[in-house]
């Protein structure tokens, strides 16, 4: 993205807006997937932090070789890693959690349809809800491309490229993810 190109040279020469325009760039985003593997917010703030800390300490190295979202949810990845291999244990997500600061903002206000009918929005709420139920019992790998691709919008390629599997093993946990939603959700509909 030529923006974050733009502003990651700005910022080495010492814009501080520069950076911000980066950070607000991939805040809610960032925070959400990070959130959403560990589901313990105070533990998300910190882990948020330590990434963040650790791209204004690497970017001066950043090589303009590849996309800055890839790199800096790569730096997120491998943080969540850390975080995972110290608790050993497994990580739910949950869409009523809150996240992003004051604004009490939940996974489900952030998927939710826009739209202005009312039955609509509700409509999408359940199954948003349901899919959710459903993604908590993804294993854990899964789960992580599911929400790599989904929520923070990143390709297939580059979660490949984030995690170190190969593209063909990241497509198949993404391809058994959605087999084992839908076979939650047939029932419903």
């Amino acid at each position: 993205m030529k923006q974050d190109y733009d502003d990651i040279k700005e910022f080495l020469d010492g814009s501080m807006p520069a950076f911000h325009r980066i950070y607000s760039r991939y805040e809610r985003q960032m925070f959400f997937y990070i959130n959403s593997m560990v589901r313990q917010r105070e533990t998300a703030e910190d882990i948020f932090q330590e990434v963040w800390s650790l791209v204004v300490k690497k970017l001066p190295k950043f090589a303009f070789k590849g996309s800055f979202k890839n790199w800096l949810y790569t730096i997120a990845h491998h943080k969540v890693i850390d975080y995972t291999r110290k608790i050993a244990g497994k990580i739910n997500v949950s869409l009523d959690e809150t996240i992003g600061g004051e604004e009490k903002m939940t996974y489900l206000d952030i998927l939710s349809d826009q739209a202005p009918d009312i039955v609509d929005q509700l409509s999408t709420r359940e199954m948003i809800d349901k899919i959710q139920k459903a993604a908590e019992k993804l294993p854990e790998k899964q789960k992580e491309v599911f929400l790599l691709r989904c929520d923070a919008d990143l390709k297939f390629k580059e979660i490949a490229e984030m995690t170190g599997a190969s593209l063909n093993t990241i497509l198949g946990r993404m391809h058994y993810a959605i087999k084992k939603i839908r076979n939650e959700l047939i029932d419903e509909y």
